[in-house]
């Protein structure tokens, strides 16, 4: 699962000492102190313990960019699952009608540490313009802290390149005849921009357009029996998509436009990506996943910096920060001192609470002090598998 964390190197030189009352004698120093930003360390989360590895859903990629989710005892999630587009004005309702495919259902590059990835990939190239599908296995958030995340969805990913030399309008929906477990009419709901209604026959766009979308065994909220989930926030590495249409199967059939109507007892679900020219060389990266849960975001929940505070002369105190944007969901933080520095408040491994009020980020605090010069490392470790040090190295002044 890629990561992205970008910490910069700084050096900062610190002074400690004591300072005398005299009138007009320079301060003198006891102890000096620099601070070095190690580059942040990103695990594949699976390799971190913050994901059970055992696969929790199926899928297969059936060719033409058809793809089926079902659940490990195979009941079914959809019925069908492909991408429409629209070229140059031109409507395409199934990729693959046209154009040439280069390859098929091909292996995932592998991952950090070449390590295999669970997925697919296809590469179909039409009117200069390449599109890849990739379908992975991908976690979902975890249900409750301290608990890991399951492979229980499957991510799936569209790279359009413009491989022409001129702009190229273009579009992309992705067609969903909905399906979960024994019903075919599912119905929907959206907790964060919906709360405690059931949607059918509905646009749902910009203010309105939640980060994920429920789909429902039964339509009761009290009782919805299996409930599906839709992930439309990938995180900033993709575009979003800008619409989704809660409609009856078939309607858009031979038309780009999707008008929403009532299920009728067999639904579907039209997710649109707007219209917008892609330049020569230009490439768009869209996603959204599908499964039992609520997918983890492209970019690792749960980000951080780790900050400094205090002297760091022998005997005296200082504070640890991880101060933590968009927490995950159980998400904790763990302070490894070496034995040159004691822990003095707080326990080794917290877990991040929740923000309060208007604050934009969650905080965790520790209290340490240094026993003896050197050099030493301090870490921190978030269960999402980043790990973020500093080195401070301490020396007596001549």
């Amino acid at each position: 699962m890629k990561s992205y964390y970008f910490v910069p190197f700084v050096i900062a030189v610190f002074a400690f000492g004591s300072f005398s009352t005299h009138g007009g004698e320079t301060p003198k120093s006891k102890f000096k102190s620099t601070v070095k930003d190690e580059k942040a360390v990103v695990v594949d989360m699976s390799d971190s313990g913050a994901i059970d590895p055992t696969p929790r859903i199926r899928y297969q990629s059936q060719g033409n960019f058809y793809i089926t989710v079902n659940t490990l005892q195979m009941q079914t999630l959809h019925l069908s699952h492909f991408p429409s587009l629209l070229i140059n004005g031109r409507f395409i309702q199934q990729a693959g009608a046209g154009g040439r495919f280069e390859f098929l259902n091909a292996p995932l590059p592998k991952g950090p540490g070449g390590k295999q990835r669970n997925g697919q990939m296809s590469s179909w190239l039409i009117d200069d313009v390449r599109i890849v599908q990739t379908a992975e296995l991908h976690p979902s958030k975890a249900k409750a802290p301290g608990q890991k995340r399951n492979l229980d969805t499957v991510l799936i990913t569209y790279t359009i390149e413009n491989k022409g030399k001129n702009a190229v309008p273009f579009g992309m929906r992705v067609y969903m005849d909905t399906y979960v477990i024994d019903n075919d009419g599912c119905m929907y709901a959206s907790p964060t921009t919906h709360k405690g209604k059931v949607l059918d026959g509905m646009i749902l766009q910009e203010k309105t357009l939640p980060s994920y979308l429920q789909m429902l065994q039964r339509p009761d909220l009290q009782n919805p029996g299996y409930i599906a989930h839709l992930t439309l926030n990938m995180g900033g590495k993709y575009e979003r998509p800008t619409k989704l249409v809660l409609t009856r199967h078939g309607t858009g059939f031979g038309a780009w436009d999707m008008p929403a109507a009532p299920s009728m007892g067999d639904s579907a679900i039209g997710i649109f990506w707007a219209t917008k020219d892609l330049k020569p060389g230009m490439k768009r990266e869209l996603a959204y996943a599908y499964g039992e849960n609520i997918a983890v975001t492209a970019e690792s929940e749960g980000r951080f910096e780790m900050a400094l505070g205090g002297s760091f002369e022998p005997g005296k105190q200082f504070t640890v920060s991880a101060i933590v944007a968009d927490a995950a969901l159980g998400q904790a933080m763990t302070l490894e001192l070496p034995p040159g520095i004691e822990l003095v408040e707080g326990m080794a491994t917290q877990p991040v609470p929740p923000i309060i009020g208007d604050a934009e980020y969650s905080t965790v605090l520790w209290k340490a002090r240094v026993l003896q010069t050197g050099e030493h490392t301090i870490r921190i470790r978030s269960s999402t598998g980043v790990t973020q040090s500093k080195v401070i190295s301490v020396s007596a002044v001549k």
